[in-house]
């Protein structure tokens, strides 16, 4: 083996020795260069120049009504972005001086953007006005970790009119930040959260390099924005129109819809809210007022209102009774109440009905009547039936949100109260009052069932080929259905709905006066109707509630007739 002392290796020694000291050396002299000979020059540039990775916002999708109206469309927006690499805490009182921003929230918004990589810019004040923009960059040099950018914002030209409908978009959670990867408002209720995925399409990409005044010296780029679709749905404009005026000062809703496919042509809850104010940031005291105004406006009673849906449960009753084979043909004595032991219930015409069938129990809404039916079908088969067509179960309507009812039974009042099921109970049962509870847009699903001959039916907005909302073909005889629309039709020739006889078309459907919780008597009731046309070949369907309207003859009747008459002078709006 080689020694040290090797000629050999002491060349190799020396030889690396050299290498490195040489390497060390180039690179010392390199870092000289750069630092000290051209040290100014660097720093000027990196003082003069600023890189930026700044979204592309795409444009959420349009959503337009089946009458051709843009009711969710957009509008430009100018936004205060701030860049992060550029921004020093030591400046947030000075730039929230300048912004009129608090600092505290200023503070909290930067935080808000903590999951987006540092080099994205984010929105510190947004949609700001023509006059801020203007003072904005008359002093923009001061400020060069703030600039201004252009987006397309959210806007609902017809304001609260579709509001529980298109529903609004926001800010996203932190949970949905994570998950986008990218800051863009998102759906929060409504059509827009039901389809946010097809709206909001994705955003692009583009670099800039600004100088120190902020003014932009290169652009390119990276990523185009993939804009949302566009969707349309089923509503008519006009016949919105209509529902809003016909309640005017009532709380309550009105649903039209296809009995056969479920597209819903109007759908208005009120009291409603602008959901353009959520299309920006705004302050929590002004959601607080939103969320505690009176009448809860953000309340869409259509699928989350639960209400005793009183003389329309009578409808249900009967076709318990007539699958468990008693005849249409079977007659109850009415002098105005009905005594079951020391108890004494009341029909609600106090001078009786005298004798009635079943054809004449559902026309005149006879309590007494059904009193007597109720407690001779029992309430084990009203529930079997009741549970069986849908009723107390949710629709599967396309906006999120939607409650279920409550159809009572012995054993869910046992386990909720600790009491047993008594006579009195399914009496209560047998006229919609008592536990039972309903959403207007079950009673809009039902109606439709008996008008399309025994299907349950997807109510939706949604207008889609490639869409499939479900229906389902109910085990109901075809006899029971026709008895039942028969007496639906007797409603309107001859009993609590006769006022929808004047129509040119061909009405039928029940009336409702439902006790509120407080017990009381005229306007404390609700108003219900729920009806459909044409008779022979039914193709709408018009539920109505009103709250506190009195009986249904106050309110909800002449509502419908509204309704109706609208449909048939504009059948082509329907097409």
């Amino acid at each position: 083996m080689f020694g040290e002392n090797n000629p050999i290796v002491r060349f190799r020694i020396l030889f690396f020795s050299v290498v490195v000291v040489s390497v060390f050396v180039i690179l010392f002299l390199r870092y000289w260069y750069l630092q000290v000979f051209k040290g100014e020059f660097y720093y000027r540039a990196s003082i003069e120049n600023s890189l930026r990775v700044v979204s592309i916002i795409a444009k959420r999708g349009e959503i337009t009504a089946l009458s051709g109206e843009k009711i969710a469309t957009y509008k430009p927006a100018f936004n205060i972005m701030l860049d992060r690499n550029r921004f020093s805490y030591r400046r947030i009182r000075d730039i929230a001086r300048f912004l009129s921003i608090k600092p505290d929230d200023l503070k909290n918004r930067i935080k808000r953007y903590s999951s987006i990589p540092r080099y994205t810019p984010v929105p510190i004040k947004e949609n700001v006005s023509l006059d801020f923009l203007a003072y904005f960059e008359a002093r923009k040099a001061d400020y060069p970790e703030l600039f201004v950018e252009i987006e397309p914002l959210r806007y609902y030209p017809y304001r609260g009119l579709f509001a529980h409908i298109v529903g609004f978009i926001g800010e996203p959670t932190l949970k949905e930040l994570k998950r986008l990867k990218e800051y863009t408002f998102v759906g929060k209720s409504g059509i827009e959260k039901e389809y946010d995925e097809i709206l909001r399409g994705r955003n692009g990409i583009k670099r800039l390099i600004v100088d120190s005044g902020n003014r932009k010296k290169e652009e390119k780029i990276i990523k185009e924005p993939v804009d949302g679709k566009n969707i349309t749905l089923s509503v008519i404009v006009p016949l919105q129109k209509l529902a809003r005026s016909l309640l005017g000062k009532y709380k309550g809703c009105i649903i039209v819809n296809n009995v056969k496919t479920g597209e819903i042509y109007a759908l208005y809850s009120n009291p409603v809210f602008d959901p353009n104010i959520f299309s920006s940031r705004f302050e929590r005291k002004k959601w607080k007022e939103v969320r505690n105004a009176k009448g809860n406006p953000l309340l869409n009673r259509a699928i989350r209102g639960r209400y005793s849906p009183g003389s329309i449960f009578k409808v249900v009753v009967a076709i318990s009774a007539l699958e468990k084979g008693v005849s249409p043909e079977t007659t109850f004595f009415c002098p105005g109440y009905f005594r079951y032991g020391n108890l004494e219930f009341k029909c609600w015409f106090k001078p009786g009905h005298g004798r009635l069938n079943m054809y004449g129990g559902i026309a005149h809404s006879c309590n007494v009547y059904f009193y007597n039916l109720g407690l001779k079908v029992g309430v084990q088969q009203i529930d079997l039936i009741g549970e069986k067509i849908g009723f107390c179960e949710k629709t599967g309507i396309d906006i999120p949100g939607e409650k279920e009812g409550l159809l009572p039974t012995p054993e869910w009042k046992r386990l909720k109260t600790g009491n047993p099921w008594f006579p009195g109970d399914t009496i209560n049962l047998s006229i919609g009052q008592g536990y039972l509870l309903v959403t207007p847009i079950e009673v809009a699903r039902f109606t439709s069932f008996v008008a399309n001959g025994g299907t349950l039916i997807t109510p939706h907005f949604l207008i889609s080929p490639s869409f499939n909302f479900p229906s389902r073909k109910i085990d109901i005889k075809s006899t029971v259905l026709k008895d039942i629309r028969k007496a639906m039709r007797l409603v309107v020739t001859m009993g609590t709905g006769v006022k929808l006889s004047f129509l040119k078309i061909k009405v039928a459907g029940k009336t409702g006066t439902a006790q509120t919780i407080t017990g009381g008597e005229g306007k404390e009731n609700n108003s219900w109707f729920s009806g459909f046309a044409p008779y022979k070949d039914p193709e709408i369907c018009v539920t109505v509630i009103a709250e506190r309207g009195g009986h249904s003859t106050d309110l909800a009747v002449p509502i419908a007739y509204r309704i109706f008459k609208f449909y048939s002078e504009h059948r082509e709006l329907f097409k």
